[in-house]
């Protein structure tokens, strides 16, 4: 039951784009399947030329091959999947732990800076000078040192969600490239489709090749929808689990600085 119910869970936080669009993945091989019983022979009948192909090996094909079959839907696609690379990238670079809370940062901020000091300069500049969302956490609360400690520790989380929404950018913007990429290649396989059973109704079922063909080809665009938005929400879901640990880890931070520095009343 556990099992199940952590499956619905992770379920309901995928786009319903992305479940659709493995749904009409899952259900284009079906109805290629019913166009060849559709175009086979009936019983004691006779095989058209057709049928005599089925068991032909179909030829391999080319990524770019790939991309022709799918038409201009896939342009956009293509284009998606760059602008999604771009920002993992992106985020792969700004979400370095190291970068944002760097080693010893705390520990070497207690000795550049006590408890009590009046001038609180030495302390600032060094916040300054390591230029991290960290620093730039406790630099906030080092500026209203001399006041209470409730007033530091609103401006800890004032900083601190100013920080948290820079550590969030561009996630969006990846997040809507997951969404979008499957929408695209449904889009393609819909309008495939659709001419693939024109092509059905002009020349009847008996024409299984033609509609299965036709089908294949529309499955091209859900096929490279779904190969650029399930790596792109991984990575979504991957960044969002890393900030939620980076978060916890400046708030534990935080708590200890403010525990160091209010242990004994500022000096005004």
């Amino acid at each position: 039951m556990k099992r199940s119910s952590k499956l619905l869970t992770f379920l309901r936080r995928l786009p319903p784009y992305l479940v659709l669009a493995l749904v009409v993945a899952a259900a284009g091989p079906y109805c290629a399947a019913q166009a060849d019983k559709a175009g086979a022979p009936a019983p004691g009948g006779t095989a058209r030329p057709e049928a005599d192909k089925a068991d032909a090996t179909p030829p391999s094909m080319s990524m770019l091959e790939l991309f022709e079959r799918g038409g201009w839907f896939m342009l956009p696609i293509v284009l998606a999947s760059l602008v999604g690379l771009a920002l993992i990238i992106e985020r792969l670079i700004s979400l370095r732990k190291d970068k944002i809370i760097p080693p010893r940062l705390l520990d070497q901020l207690k000795d550049t800076y006590k408890p009590g000091q009046e001038d609180r300069s030495a302390g600032l500049n060094y916040c300054h000078a390591n230029a991290s969302p960290l620093a730039r956490v406790l630099a906030a609360g080092i500026g209203k040192m001399h006041r209470d400690e409730q007033t530091v520790e609103q401006a800890i989380e004032d900083a601190g969600a100013n920080e948290i929404a820079k550590l969030k950018r561009n996630l969006r913007g990846l997040f809507a490239v997951g969404s979008i990429a499957p929408l695209l290649g449904l889009l393609g396989t819909v309008s495939g489709m659709i001419k693939a059973f024109q092509v059905a109704s002009v020349k009847g079922l008996g024409k299984a090749t033609s509609l299965a063909q036709g089908i294949y080809e529309a499955l091209v665009t859900t096929y490279a929808g779904l190969l650029v938005a399930i790596p792109v929400l991984v990575f979504y879901y991957y960044f969002l689990g890393k900030i939620d640990r980076i978060v916890s880890e400046m708030n534990d931070l935080s708590i200890e600085f403010v525990e160091h520095y209010m242990a004994e009343p500022a000096k005004a």
